[in-house]
């Protein structure tokens, strides 16, 4: 991908399934229980991005038996054995979590080694960490509480500590992660507050599936001494920090972007960002408190840009040291498209303008720079979706935990809710049909041309074996033909079925195409359509209209007025979607 990505601009709800990145945090806690254990471990869905493949690396580096079976499925081979020493650098680059955790493995593995990262992560604080890990008996030094640091490993041996957490949660995982291997295990007390508190729940659960329990009492956390013992196969969870962003756009514009890898019974902390989207859905002023959901925040102050009222979001002062200073970053650059929001000391309190047509409308061109934050481009990008008008810089970054980001984007653009066009034979049903599939880049499908074509012309089958069976038949079809990114266009007594109005009502967004009943008598003689019943073809028109008028007005959520002319249709039925698609929020 090239340095800049223009967003493209959504215009209908998107429908569609997407298979999420199996969660870096996961795999992460997994791979090095999956080291320490003993027996052979396969770890399937180990999504292969920047943190995943940068852990693995160097644990190699380290001297564990790591290896890739199939690193586009993310399938990892993990045999046992603690390295009996060596030298090495373990350069992390600008992942946090790998830098954390290897501080404290290798801390554990006799040698001589060197953890490092990039600029930024020389920058980013540490001293907690390597403090607790001198009371332990390492032998480590840092730079003023930040990488690089040096490591004689092999040197632990005290069983109780007290840890300062309030940064990171990952200082806590770190040491919890190697307690086992102690000779009399481990017992952290906290002292203070615990950052994110919620990925601690994933480590409890990730060490428990390796046969390691974790006691807790207040802030004192003990993990006695033993092995970790593998499940011989273990499978890494959909990763809930990803499906942050599509969580979000389907709040705000309607779409059913399903993920079926997440696990709602779930450890990892985002599970919970369900619970905040449905606090901020509700109008008027509102403070969450996001001190479990860190990662959320700029996902969240995109959905608080959309709605009612003012929202303040507390709790997230370790944002500052993430990737990047994320408060500061997320305020600055949502300013630029014209955001009301603000840092208030740690806080960020965003003026939300109640309408997504209030910040689309007349959008001028702009770009915002994530600042190599994963999460940041994640956020913008859906973001620009509903505003337009935006390009990203440095887009790649995803690749640190989402490396089919941009991919998925494209797919969620193409696969929008499919569109029905429903009226009376005549009408010109399937060439709005056509129109508009080929105004919108979607497929266009007539359900009378499917009956056709799976049970021969319509008058025969009726003939041979009966209105009632044909409507059995066209249920079926418009069933099946209901997939995300096609126009349907419908047979004019198909809504004469109840169970196919349901379907049309909650699966599609349905437009009803009108014409004055003088024009549709016209248009079926001069087309010479046969009649569908004994009476003149003006009682059979009215007859009609009479009949199924109603069903037409049930189903509707747009409707093609009968005054307009062919050339104003598209254009007004593209104005309605996009108004439909804007007042979602």
């Amino acid at each position: 991908m090239s340095q800049l990505f223009r967003v493209p601009a959504m215009r209908i709800a998107a429908e569609c399934e997407l298979a999420l990145p199996g969660s870096k945090s996961h795999a992460n806690r997994a791979i090095i229980c999956a080291c320490l254990a003993s027996g052979r471990t396969i770890i399937r869905n180990s999504t292969p991005c920047d943190d995943v493949l940068v852990m693995v690396d160097n644990l190699k580096r380290l001297g564990f038996n790591v290896r890739w079976i199939n690193e586009q499925n993310g399938e990892l081979c993990i045999e046992p054995g603690i390295p009996k020493g060596g030298k090495a650098t373990l350069d992390c680059h600008n992942a946090g979590t790998t830098l954390r955790f290897l501080t404290s493995v290798s801390s554990l593995v006799p040698g001589e080694w060197i953890v490092t990262g990039d600029d930024h992560m020389k920058r980013r604080p540490i001293g907690d960490l390597t403090k607790a890990l001198r009371s332990l008996g390492a032998v480590i030094t840092d730079k003023g509480g930040c990488p690089p640091l040096e490591i004689r490993g092999g040197t632990l041996r005290n069983r109780a500590i007290r840890l300062k957490a309030d940064i990171s949660s990952q200082y806590l995982t770190s040491l919890l992660l190697i307690a086992p291997l102690l000779a009399d295990g481990l017992t952290v007390e906290l002292a203070g507050g615990l950052a994110s508190s919620g990925y601690i729940d994933l480590t409890e659960k990730t060490m428990k599936d390796f046969g390691v329990n974790i006691s807790r009492k207040d802030n004192t956390f003990i993990v006695q001494h033993g092995r970790y013992t593998t499940p011989s196969t273990y499978e890494i969870e959909g990763d809930w920090s990803a499906a942050g962003a599509w969580l979000v756009l389907n709040a705000l514009t309607g779409s059913k972007i399903t993920m079926p890898n997440l696990r709602t019974d779930s450890e990892q902390s985002d599970r919970k960002l369900p619970e905040a989207i449905h606090k901020l859905t509700k109008a008027g002023d509102i403070a969450l408190n996001c001190s479990e959901i860190p990662d959320q925040v700029m996902n969240l102050c995109v959905f608080a840009t959309f709605r009612q009222g003012v929202a303040t979001f507390t709790g997230i002062a370790n944002l500052r040291k993430k990737e990047c200073d994320r408060i500061h970053v997320i305020a600055t650059e949502l300013r630029k498209a014209g955001v009301d929001i603000i840092e208030k000391g740690d806080d960020l309190v965003i003026h939300g303008v109640g309408s997504l047509e209030k910040i689309s409308r007349n959008a001028k061109a702009i770009t915002l720079d994530p600042h190599d934050d994963h999460r940041m481009v994640m956020a913008f990008a859906i973001f620009g979706l509903l505003r337009g008008n935006l390009t990203i810089k440095n887009p790649d970054c995803v690749w640190k935990s989402y490396p089919t980001f941009f991919m998925d984007l494209e797919k969620i653009i193409g696969v929008t809710r499919p569109i029905t066009v429903v009226g009376m034979r005549g009408v010109g049903k399937s060439a709005l049909g056509r129109k508009l599939a080929s105004k919108l880049g979607l497929k266009h499908v007539d359900s009378d041309h499917l009956f056709e074509k799976a049970h021969g012309p319509i008058r025969a089958f009726i003939a041979e074996k009966g209105w009632d069976e044909f409507r059995k038949r066209e249920e079926e079809i418009i069933a099946t033909a209901i997939q995300p990114g096609i126009v349907l266009s419908l047979g004019g007594g198909a809504l004469s079925s109840a169970k196919t109005r349901k379907l049309i009502k909650e699966k599609t967004i349905p437009v009803w195409l009108q014409a004055r009943e003088s024009e549709l008598i016209k248009r079926l003689q001069s087309g010479k359509r046969p009649p569908l019943t004994d009476l003149p073809l003006h009682e059979e028109v009215r007859k009609f209209l009479l009949e199924r008028g109603p069903h037409y007005r049930e189903v509707a959520a747009i409707e093609v007025s009968p005054t307009l002319r062919f050339s104003e249709q598209v254009p007004s039925v593209l104005k309605s979607l996009r108004e439909i698609f804007l007042s979602k929020r």
